[in-house]
Formats: C-alpha cells, structure tokens, sequence
C-alpha cells in the first residue's frame, strides 16, 4: 500500500426485541455477503458479549465493525457515500468508536496478513492505545479459557488506566476478539509485563495495536 493503513472501529446499539432482532439478521446478512468498497482492504461485522463483552452470552443489543483502509480518504468516501452501511447506520440507536493509525501487528485473520508490508506510524509517548486482540480457541481448551475470564474481567475493571474495553467475535464461544484502548503505551505495558491473570486471552492471538482517537 502506498499510504499508511488506517483502522476504523465502530460500535451500535439498538434498543427493542424489533430493533435487535433485524439487527441479528444484518449480522447473519454480512456472512453470506461480506463488505466491500474501493480501499478498503479488510471489514468483519462481530456480535460482542453481554455486559463488558466477555461472556458466554451474547449481547443482542451491540455489534461492532472492524475496517482495515489503504487510505483515511477511502474510509471518509465510504461512511459519507455507501448507501448500505447507511441504511445500517440509521437503524441502530447508538453509535460510538475509534479511528486509529496502526503502529504495530502481527497474526493474521482468515490467512489475510492486515498490516504486512505496511507503512506503520511512529507511537508518541502519552498517545491513547487501541488493541484489538484476536485468539480461535481450540474446543479442548474452552473450558479453560471461559473458566479464566470472570478473574481477568474484574483485574481490568480496577485498572485505572484502562478506557474501554468490549469483547466481541465472529462465532460464540470459539471464534473471539477484544477491543480495548489504553490512556498511555506505558500503562498497556506495564499490565503485559505484570498480570499473570490475563495470559490465558494470549493464547495464539493476531494482534494489532494503533495510536486511538475517539469519533464524534
């Protein structure tokens, strides 16, 4: 890519079983006809979990969109233009997330490499993080990864550097990602280096970091 990549994240909500449940169908629309538009090298739609995003259980209400753009312009053409992400956009009740500059990556996510090869930005120190971290758990190793996320949810909600935090996925139970954004490089660090409650959301991921700004 001649640009610097450039990450969008965005969150929905939609209130009402009517809401939720057309919502639920966009989701299972997105599988059978995956997102595509000029620049935009990556998109996955994902469910999140109930409450924090880490459970077993789902939360019908939110959904996230995950894009990897060759260009800001790209990603600025298609959220003023396409007609279908406006029609999705219109039907939820919320709205929220993240434009980021990727300075960091490594895995992969269905065999597409989303940062190889990229020219990748410069992290200022004092510069909020966003993590997206991203594990396909093995059904022999399930038990053991749900059994740890109650512990490792309650440590990140007492971490003060922590802004926001949401697990979300492509299948339940199996196919799992988090969205998390940090205040600093320093204080993401320091809970890599210190939390051993956290290593089992480690296992096997492909994990891309960039410096996050919020979205109005």
């Amino acid at each position: 890519m001649a640009n610097p990549p450039f990450i969008t994240v965005r969150f929905f909500r939609w209130n009402g079983r009517s809401a939720q449940w057309r919502a639920f169908g966009a989701q299972g629309f997105a599988l059978r006809q995956p997102w595509s538009a000029p620049g935009l090298r990556f998109a996955k739609q994902l469910g999140s979990g109930a409450g924090g995003g880490f459970s077993i259980w789902p939360d019908f209400s939110t959904y996230a969109w995950f894009g990897v753009w060759e260009s800001v312009a790209s990603a600025a053409e298609f959220f003023a233009t396409d007609a279908r992400w406006a029609e999705w956009r219109a039907s939820a009740h919320e709205e929220w997330g993240w434009d980021a500059e990727p300075v960091r990556g490594h895995g992969s996510w269905d065999g597409v490499h989303l940062l190889e090869g990229a020219e990748l930005a410069e992290l200022v120190p004092g510069d909020e993080v966003a993590v997206l971290t991203r594990a396909r758990i093995k059904w022999s190793q399930a038990l053991r990864f749900w059994w740890n996320v109650p512990g490792a949810s309650r440590h990140l909600d007492r971490l003060p550097d922590l802004l926001y935090r949401k697990g979300v996925g492509e299948l339940p139970l199996v196919e799992q990602a988090t969205l998390s954004v940090w205040r600093s490089a320093e204080a993401l660090e320091e809970l890599r280096t210190g939390v051993g409650s956290t290593r089992p959301w480690c296992a096997k991921p492909g994990t891309t970091a960039g410096t996050a700004k919020k979205c109005s």
